[in-house]
Protein backbone atom coordinates (compact mmCIF):
# COMPACT_ATOMS: atom_id res chain seq x y z
CA UNK A 1 0.00 0.00 0.00
CA UNK A 2 1.22 3.72 -0.90
CA UNK A 3 1.53 5.13 2.68
CA UNK A 4 1.55 8.44 0.88
CA UNK A 5 -1.62 7.73 -0.78
CA UNK A 6 -3.07 6.73 2.54
CA UNK A 7 -1.67 9.64 4.39
CA UNK A 8 -3.51 12.29 1.57
CA UNK A 9 -6.58 9.84 2.29
CA UNK A 10 -6.34 10.79 6.00
CA UNK A 11 -6.48 14.59 4.92
CA UNK A 12 -9.36 14.44 2.31
CA UNK A 13 -11.04 12.58 5.07
CA UNK A 14 -10.82 15.13 7.78
CA UNK A 15 -11.54 18.10 5.43
CA UNK A 16 -14.53 16.22 3.46
CA UNK A 17 -13.30 18.77 0.75
CA UNK A 18 -10.57 18.53 -2.05
CA UNK A 19 -10.02 21.92 -2.40
CA UNK A 20 -9.04 22.50 1.19
CA UNK A 21 -7.10 19.19 1.29
CA UNK A 22 -5.02 20.37 -1.33
CA UNK A 23 -4.27 23.23 -0.26
CA UNK A 24 -2.86 21.22 3.17
CA UNK A 25 -0.66 19.45 0.83
CA UNK A 26 0.21 21.82 -1.43
CA UNK A 27 -1.30 20.20 -4.98
CA UNK A 28 -4.00 21.44 -7.21
CA UNK A 29 -7.12 19.99 -6.49
CA UNK A 30 -7.70 18.41 -9.82
CA UNK A 31 -4.35 16.52 -9.16
CA UNK A 32 -5.81 15.68 -5.30
CA UNK A 33 -8.52 13.80 -7.25
CA UNK A 34 -6.47 12.39 -9.64
CA UNK A 35 -4.33 10.50 -6.82
CA UNK A 36 -7.23 9.49 -4.62
CA UNK A 37 -9.02 7.84 -7.73
CA UNK A 38 -5.78 5.77 -8.25
CA UNK A 39 -6.03 5.04 -4.85
CA UNK A 40 -9.13 3.54 -4.93
CA UNK A 41 -8.39 1.89 -8.03
CA UNK A 42 -5.21 0.18 -6.46
CA UNK A 43 -7.81 -0.87 -3.55
CA UNK A 44 -10.37 -2.23 -6.19
CA UNK A 45 -13.13 -0.15 -4.17
CA UNK A 46 -14.89 3.40 -3.83
CA UNK A 47 -13.17 5.39 -0.18
CA UNK A 48 -15.19 8.79 -0.91
CA UNK A 49 -18.02 9.62 -2.67
CA UNK A 50 -18.93 13.24 -3.84
CA UNK A 51 -21.95 14.48 -1.78
CA UNK A 52 -24.09 18.02 -2.22
CA UNK A 53 -22.39 19.88 1.27
CA UNK A 54 -18.87 18.45 -0.62
CA UNK A 55 -18.02 15.20 0.14
CA UNK A 56 -17.97 11.96 2.25
CA UNK A 57 -16.64 8.17 3.30
CA UNK A 58 -18.17 5.23 1.63
CA UNK A 59 -18.86 2.33 4.11
CA UNK A 60 -15.42 1.14 2.60
CA UNK A 61 -13.87 4.18 3.41
CA UNK A 62 -14.90 4.97 7.09
CA UNK A 63 -13.85 0.77 7.59
CA UNK A 64 -10.33 1.90 6.32
CA UNK A 65 -10.08 5.38 8.09
CA UNK A 66 -9.25 3.99 11.74
CA UNK A 67 -6.62 1.69 10.46
CA UNK A 68 -5.21 4.20 8.08
CA UNK A 69 -4.44 6.10 11.16
CA UNK A 70 -2.90 3.57 13.14
CA UNK A 71 -0.90 2.10 10.14
CA UNK A 72 0.66 5.54 9.79
CA UNK A 73 1.14 6.39 13.25
CA UNK A 74 2.71 3.04 13.67
CA UNK A 75 4.89 4.06 10.44
CA UNK A 76 5.89 7.48 12.07
CA UNK A 77 6.70 5.68 15.16
CA UNK A 78 8.94 2.89 13.57
CA UNK A 79 10.63 5.88 11.41
CA UNK A 80 11.29 8.17 14.47
CA UNK A 81 13.02 4.78 16.15
CA UNK A 82 15.00 4.41 13.51
CA UNK A 83 16.37 7.91 13.24
CA UNK A 84 16.84 7.51 16.99
CA UNK A 85 19.04 4.16 16.49
CA UNK A 86 20.92 5.82 13.61
CA UNK A 87 22.23 8.68 16.15
CA UNK A 88 23.51 6.18 18.22
CA UNK A 89 25.62 4.11 15.38
CA UNK A 90 29.15 5.19 15.79
CA UNK A 91 30.55 4.84 12.49
CA UNK A 92 34.88 5.04 13.11
CA UNK A 93 37.30 5.68 16.55
CA UNK A 94 40.30 6.80 15.86
CA UNK A 95 42.84 6.03 18.67
CA UNK A 96 46.35 6.94 18.81
CA UNK A 97 49.04 5.49 21.50
CA UNK A 98 52.82 7.02 21.99
CA UNK A 99 54.62 4.61 23.25
CA UNK A 100 53.99 0.82 23.58
CA UNK A 101 51.54 1.18 26.69
CA UNK A 102 47.82 0.97 27.71
CA UNK A 103 47.24 -1.96 25.73
CA UNK A 104 46.88 -4.22 28.50
CA UNK A 105 44.54 -1.62 30.56
CA UNK A 106 42.58 -0.76 27.18
CA UNK A 107 42.24 -3.93 25.56
CA UNK A 108 39.45 -5.32 28.00
CA UNK A 109 37.77 -2.34 27.79
CA UNK A 110 37.93 -2.11 23.62
CA UNK A 111 36.19 -5.49 23.48
CA UNK A 112 33.51 -4.11 25.72
CA UNK A 113 32.97 -0.75 23.70
CA UNK A 114 33.06 -3.09 20.24
CA UNK A 115 30.96 -5.63 21.05
CA UNK A 116 28.44 -2.87 22.28
CA UNK A 117 29.18 -1.14 18.54
CA UNK A 118 29.93 -4.14 16.25
CA UNK A 119 29.47 -1.45 12.92
CA UNK A 120 32.04 0.45 14.49
CA UNK A 121 35.32 0.77 12.50
CA UNK A 122 38.47 1.36 14.73
CA UNK A 123 41.73 2.91 14.00
CA UNK A 124 45.17 2.27 15.85
CA UNK A 125 47.77 5.18 15.37
CA UNK A 126 51.33 5.24 16.51
CA UNK A 127 53.22 8.20 16.81
CA UNK A 128 54.16 7.78 13.17
CA UNK A 129 51.12 8.56 11.72
CA UNK A 130 50.81 12.29 12.12
CA UNK A 131 51.69 14.16 15.90
CA UNK A 132 49.50 14.26 18.88
CA UNK A 133 48.17 17.77 17.80
CA UNK A 134 48.18 17.75 14.71
CA UNK A 135 45.79 15.07 14.68
CA UNK A 136 43.50 15.78 17.54
CA UNK A 137 43.34 19.69 16.34
CA UNK A 138 42.83 17.97 12.59
CA UNK A 139 40.03 15.45 13.36
CA UNK A 140 42.37 12.73 12.17
CA UNK A 141 43.07 10.95 15.81
CA UNK A 142 40.09 11.39 18.02
CA UNK A 143 41.80 10.19 21.25
CA UNK A 144 45.59 9.81 22.17
CA UNK A 145 46.87 8.37 24.95
CA UNK A 146 50.48 9.98 25.69
CA UNK A 147 53.52 10.45 28.69
CA UNK A 148 54.00 13.08 29.80
CA UNK A 149 54.31 15.64 32.65
CA UNK A 150 51.96 17.39 34.39
CA UNK A 151 51.77 20.86 32.73
CA UNK A 152 52.10 19.39 29.16
CA UNK A 153 49.70 19.57 26.47
CA UNK A 154 47.44 22.38 28.57
CA UNK A 155 46.26 23.40 24.94
CA UNK A 156 44.27 20.82 24.68
CA UNK A 157 40.73 21.04 25.59
CA UNK A 158 40.14 17.30 26.75
CA UNK A 159 43.39 16.30 29.08
CA UNK A 160 42.08 13.53 31.75
CA UNK A 161 45.00 12.43 33.76
CA UNK A 162 44.76 8.69 34.04
CA UNK A 163 48.24 7.29 36.22
CA UNK A 164 50.74 9.57 38.18
CA UNK A 165 54.52 8.23 37.97
CA UNK A 166 56.67 9.17 41.06
CA UNK A 167 59.30 7.53 39.88
CA UNK A 168 61.77 6.37 37.02
CA UNK A 169 63.40 3.60 36.26
CA UNK A 170 66.58 2.33 34.38
CA UNK A 171 66.22 -0.80 32.50
CA UNK A 172 69.65 -2.87 32.42
CA UNK A 173 71.15 -6.03 30.61
CA UNK A 174 70.82 -8.78 33.47
CA UNK A 175 75.09 -8.76 33.26
CA UNK A 176 75.30 -5.43 33.98
CA UNK A 177 77.65 -3.98 36.86
CA UNK A 178 74.58 -2.05 38.40
CA UNK A 179 71.94 -5.35 37.65
CA UNK A 180 72.03 -6.22 41.67
CA UNK A 181 71.30 -2.64 42.95
CA UNK A 182 67.95 -1.99 44.50
CA UNK A 183 67.82 1.40 43.95
CA UNK A 184 70.29 3.66 41.67
CA UNK A 185 70.88 7.61 41.17
CA UNK A 186 70.94 9.28 38.13
CA UNK A 187 74.82 9.78 39.34
CA UNK A 188 75.58 6.36 38.83
CA UNK A 189 74.24 6.18 35.44
CA UNK A 190 76.84 9.13 33.90
CA UNK A 191 78.68 7.64 31.15
CA UNK A 192 76.08 5.24 29.97
CA UNK A 193 74.84 5.07 26.50
CA UNK A 194 71.12 5.37 26.80
CA UNK A 195 68.66 3.81 24.49
CA UNK A 196 65.80 6.20 23.45
CA UNK A 197 62.68 5.82 21.70
CA UNK A 198 62.77 5.22 18.59
CA UNK A 199 62.35 8.16 15.77
CA UNK A 200 58.81 9.30 15.22
CA UNK A 201 56.64 11.52 13.11
CA UNK A 202 56.00 12.85 16.62
CA UNK A 203 59.35 12.43 18.61
CA UNK A 204 57.24 13.77 21.95
CA UNK A 205 58.58 10.37 24.08
CA UNK A 206 61.97 10.56 22.82
CA UNK A 207 62.22 14.41 23.77
CA UNK A 208 60.94 13.78 27.03
CA UNK A 209 63.75 11.38 27.68
CA UNK A 210 66.15 13.75 26.67
CA UNK A 211 64.55 16.96 28.40
CA UNK A 212 64.94 14.00 31.80
CA UNK A 213 68.49 13.38 31.11
CA UNK A 214 69.17 16.87 30.27
CA UNK A 215 68.00 17.56 33.87
CA UNK A 216 70.06 15.34 35.36
CA UNK A 217 73.16 16.92 34.64
CA UNK A 218 75.03 13.59 33.74
CA UNK A 219 77.44 12.77 30.67
CA UNK A 220 75.69 10.13 28.32
CA UNK A 221 75.18 8.63 25.16
CA UNK A 222 73.12 8.06 22.51
CA UNK A 223 72.69 4.52 20.93
CA UNK A 224 71.73 5.53 17.70
CA UNK A 225 69.20 2.36 16.16
CA UNK A 226 66.22 2.32 13.37
CA UNK A 227 63.89 -0.29 14.96
CA UNK A 228 60.06 -0.40 15.98
CA UNK A 229 59.09 0.87 19.66
CA UNK A 230 57.35 -3.13 19.59
CA UNK A 231 61.54 -4.43 19.39
CA UNK A 232 63.17 -1.52 21.05
CA UNK A 233 63.54 -4.17 24.49
CA UNK A 234 65.53 -6.18 22.48
CA UNK A 235 68.31 -4.00 22.24
CA UNK A 236 68.70 -3.49 25.99
CA UNK A 237 69.41 -7.46 26.93
CA UNK A 238 72.07 -7.85 24.47
CA UNK A 239 74.41 -5.20 25.56
CA UNK A 240 73.16 -2.08 23.08
CA UNK A 241 72.66 0.46 26.19
CA UNK A 242 70.38 1.41 29.05
CA UNK A 243 66.92 2.67 29.13
CA UNK A 244 64.95 5.08 31.44
CA UNK A 245 61.47 3.16 31.95
CA UNK A 246 58.62 4.29 34.20
CA UNK A 247 55.12 2.95 32.42
CA UNK A 248 55.61 -0.85 32.53
CA UNK A 249 56.50 -3.17 35.16
CA UNK A 250 57.35 -6.02 32.33
CA UNK A 251 60.90 -6.55 31.05
CA UNK A 252 62.15 -8.21 28.42
CA UNK A 253 64.13 -11.20 29.39
CA UNK A 254 67.10 -11.05 30.59
CA UNK A 255 66.77 -7.67 32.02
CA UNK A 256 65.81 -5.77 34.73
CA UNK A 257 64.20 -2.76 36.06
CA UNK A 258 65.85 -1.15 39.07
CA UNK A 259 63.57 2.27 40.73
CA UNK A 260 65.91 5.56 40.54
CA UNK A 261 66.14 7.46 43.76
CA UNK A 262 66.12 11.22 42.33
CA UNK A 263 62.98 13.22 42.85
CA UNK A 264 61.02 15.64 40.53
CA UNK A 265 60.88 13.16 37.44
CA UNK A 266 57.69 12.23 37.72
CA UNK A 267 55.30 11.76 35.17
CA UNK A 268 51.86 10.92 33.81
CA UNK A 269 49.58 9.49 31.54
CA UNK A 270 47.12 12.12 29.89
CA UNK A 271 44.15 10.63 27.56
CA UNK A 272 43.85 13.63 25.17
CA UNK A 273 40.90 14.41 22.82
CA UNK A 274 39.26 17.69 21.81
CA UNK A 275 36.27 18.85 23.06
CA UNK A 276 34.99 20.67 19.92
CA UNK A 277 35.08 17.22 17.88
CA UNK A 278 31.92 15.79 15.66
CA UNK A 279 32.60 11.83 16.50
CA UNK A 280 29.62 10.92 18.70
CA UNK A 281 31.73 8.19 19.63
CA UNK A 282 34.03 10.00 21.36
CA UNK A 283 32.55 10.93 24.36
CA UNK A 284 30.69 8.06 25.26
CA UNK A 285 34.11 5.91 24.43
CA UNK A 286 36.24 7.78 27.07
CA UNK A 287 33.09 8.14 29.72
CA UNK A 288 32.69 4.13 29.50
CA UNK A 289 36.46 3.93 29.64
CA UNK A 290 36.98 5.68 33.12
CA UNK A 291 33.88 4.13 34.30
CA UNK A 292 35.72 0.81 34.11
CA UNK A 293 39.08 1.96 34.91
CA UNK A 294 36.61 2.96 38.57
CA UNK A 295 35.31 -0.29 38.67
CA UNK A 296 38.22 -2.28 38.29
CA UNK A 297 40.08 -0.78 41.15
Amino acid sequence: MDLGKLQEFLIVAEEKSFKKAAERLNVAPNVLSTRMHIFEDSLNTQLIRRVKNGLELTDAGKALLPNAETLLKSYTHTIDSLNELKEHIFQSLCLQFCSHMMASELGPYLDIFCRRHPQLILNIYDENTCQIRGGLFSGKVDVSFVICRKNDFEDISGRVPLSFFPNMYVHLPSDHTLANEKKLCFSDLSGETFILYPHMTDSWVRDLQLSILDQSGIDYQIYEESCSPLFQDLLVPIGKGIRLWNWREKTAPNSVLIPIEDKGYDTWLYMLYNTKTTNPAVVPFINGFLEFRSNKK
